[in-house]
């Protein structure tokens, strides 16, 4: 709309004035309306084709820098010609401008005034450039309407901040769990809906669950047991890697999203967590106490054709595990016969190419 406008007043200008500059600005304009638009398409289309895509912002910043430039030059050309009806125009258009720059930009405080400055300025000089001793009036009130503008600009990007601050918060008490600080099962169900299966794309899933931890919360209560849950989610944590996602699924029952490991690699992770959950005691206050872990995993592609496949079959090797004595930790298998990952290397190995 702003192009609009510009390109009307412009028109009117070389009718009046013939001034071939102004016929100079249309072109430009029409040339940066239809790069801003081909720059839209192109970034919409992309967003549309591709979930994962997150688009650069520089060219559309370039795009808006030079637009106002653009604007900034018309009106120092406009004012300084001296013509009445020429700074009338240049005056409407350039406060219509500022407006909707400090309205539409101001999630970036900084840019937004650059914007303004890139339109005001060139028009308070072409105003002093006209040779007109009224229009010097224009200087005085420019540094209070630019603080103003400034005031605006801050007060509303604080607001958004704050905003963004606050639903990123819900967000992350939404999918967190909010005793071990790790991810709930509705992060771990969000995280696995987001997962697209490729042939290019290894993972596994493991489904833990403790050994002996309703025993410790019956016996020493409730908060002796979040404290225990506290503790081992802190161990599996250490285990695992950044790029890797641990939740706690309910009760004892945790969950892990291991990224970019191959079946022969994740057999090995499972043995070290199961080990690092049982191996030594637990410090609760004064007590020392122990629980162990049962883990069942699936890896994609290998075992599941999709992300909600993968969990259930996971979940189908922890049960095997659970009725073949607990601590230990098995791969799903089709036929039911399971990797056992404290199995030597070579059997291992073996089992996983069945």
């Amino acid at each position: 709309m702003a192009s609009f406008c510009s390109l009307i007043v412009a028109g009117a200008a070389l009718l009046r004035s013939g001034d071939p500059v102004y016929a100079g600005f249309c072109a430009l304009e029409v040339l940066l309306v239809g790069a801003r638009l081909a720059e839209w398409r192109s970034r919409s289309s992309r967003v549309r084709s591709d979930p994962e895509y997150v688009p650069s912002i520089g060219p559309s910043v370039t795009l808006s820098v030079l637009w106002c430039v653009l604007q900034g030059a018309m009106a120092f050309v406009m004012m300084s010609s001296g013509d009445l009806v020429l700074c009338v125009l240049s005056a409407t258009l350039t406060m219509a401008i500022l407006g909707p720059i400090c309205a539409r930009n101001y999630a970036a405080p900084r840019f937004a005034f650059l914007l303004v400055l890139l339109c005001d300025l060139p028009f308070v000089a072409g105003a002093v450039a006209s040779g007109e001793p009224w229009l010097a009036v224009i200087v005085v009130l420019t540094p209070p309407f630019l603080i103003g503008a400034m005031q605006i600009i801050r007060s509303f990007g604080h607001s958004i901040v704050l905003t963004l601050e606050a639903e990123a918060k819900a967000l992350h008490l939404a999918e967190h769990d909010s005793l071990t600080g790790i991810l709930n099962r509705h992060g771990m169900d969000r995280a696995l809906s987001q997962i697209t299966p490729t042939g290019e794309r290894q993972m596994a899933l493991l489904s833990i669950d403790l050994d002996g931890f309703k025993q410790v919360n019956d016996r020493h209560g409730h908060g002796a047991g979040d404290v225990l849950l506290t503790m081992v989610a802190e161990r599996l944590g250490r285990e695992l890697r950044a790029e890797d996602l641990l939740a706690r699924m309910g009760g004892d029952e945790f969950m892990a999203i291991v990224r970019d490991m191959t079946p022969e690699h994740v057999a090995p992770l499972v043995d070290r967590l199961v080990e690092t959950i049982s191996h030594d005691p637990y410090r609760v206050g004064e007590l020392a106490v122990r629980v162990g872990a049962s883990i069942g995993f699936a890896c994609l592609p290998e075992d599941a054709a999709s992300a909600a496949e993968l969990r259930l079959r996971a979940d189908d090797a922890l049960y095997t595990a659970k009725g073949e004595g607990k601590g230990v930790g098995r791969r799903y298998r089709g036929t039911l016969q399971t990797a056992e990952c404290g199995a030597s290397a070579n059997d291992a190995q073996q089992l996983l190419l069945d």
